[in-house]
């Protein structure tokens, strides 16, 4: 059973104020379906410490990379998940979800159901620099996208997190973070560099019988094309009971995301990846997000 209050899948008003550092709220939520040739991102952040929400759609569909960007003001009661265009609702916390859109040339409107426990990473970091409440979740995702004036149904998985918290990202030199949907599990990594200290390292694999923590993480290889976007990677992973996990991505999509507010240059690619588990041979697919910080 998971350790998250149902109250914590909403708005968090208890937000520190009068403070400079950057005090964020994020929802994540995505959907790879490759059947129906669409795939996304749905991101939303609660920057408290600029009072200013920030919404991003990033779809592709049929090839073509849809975009919504929105910035609004925040009040300090603020509570209702959307912007107006894109929607989040809580229809039942830890259990199901529905995500609207109403873009400019598309629309959406898709259901989440858990497949798996949310899986808490519990509170990292300190206060300084970074202080989150973080958890995650393997999803199906059942609904219609709309473009064009033709509706195709959406049936897949996906995933979700949300974090809160202090979040100055200013010092990281790159972070990677998968989130993978296999057929009978969900296997998340993650490995964060800041300059000057060793790489810290997490995840968990979600299976019928429960969630299993990621301790170990090494990034083994990581293949770029002539534009430096990375195209594949293979990561090492070994849980708390002592498995092994290797895997490797090979990107079939992607978006590349420019992210000055981070500093200088910085660009998260946030690749669409088929996936392969060595030890198994198990095929999935998931997504293959890099942060590259240049400095």
């Amino acid at each position: 059973m998971t350790t998250v209050p149902p109250e914590d899948e909403y708005v968090h008003n208890d937000y520190p104020r009068d403070e400079d550092k950057a005090w964020k709220e994020n929802w994540y939520f995505n959907f790879i379906d490759r059947e129906n040739n669409a795939w996304g991102i749905n991101h939303i952040s609660l920057e408290r410490h600029k009072q200013q929400g920030r919404f991003v759609a990033a779809h592709v569909v049929d090839g073509e990379i849809l975009m919504h960007a929105d910035f609004i003001p925040l009040t300090e009661d603020f509570r209702e998940i959307t912007d107006g265009k894109l929607r989040v609702e809580f229809v039942e916390p830890h259990k199901e979800f529905r995500l609207t859109l109403n873009g400019p040339n598309h629309s959406v409107d898709l259901t989440y159901l858990a497949r798996f426990d949310v899986f808490d990473y519990g509170v990292k970091g300190d206060e300084s620099s970074m202080a989150i409440s973080h958890y995650e979740q393997g999803l199906t995702v059942k609904g219609t996208l709309t473009k064009d004036g033709a509706s195709r149904p959406i049936s897949c998985f996906g995933h979700r997190d949300h974090s809160w918290g202090y979040r100055d990202e200013t010092n990281i030199a790159g972070w990677n973070w998968i989130a993978v949907q296999f057929p009978g599990r969900t296997v998340n990594v993650a490995q964060v560099r800041v300059a000057g200290m060793e790489p810290t390292s997490g995840g968990f694999v979600s299976e019928a019988g429960g969630n299993t923590r990621i301790r170990q993480v090494n990034i083994v290889s990581t293949d770029r094309n002539e534009n430096g976007i990375p195209v594949s990677s293979v990561f090492e992973a070994v849980d708390e009971s002592g498995r092994a996990w290797t895997l490797t991505s090979q990107r079939f999509s992607g978006l590349v995301l420019p992210l000055n507010e981070k500093g200088k240059n910085v660009v998260v690619y946030e690749n669409f990846s088929e996936y392969t588990i060595a030890e198994t041979g198990e095929q999935g697919v998931g997504i293959d997000e890099y942060l590259d910080n240049p400095g």
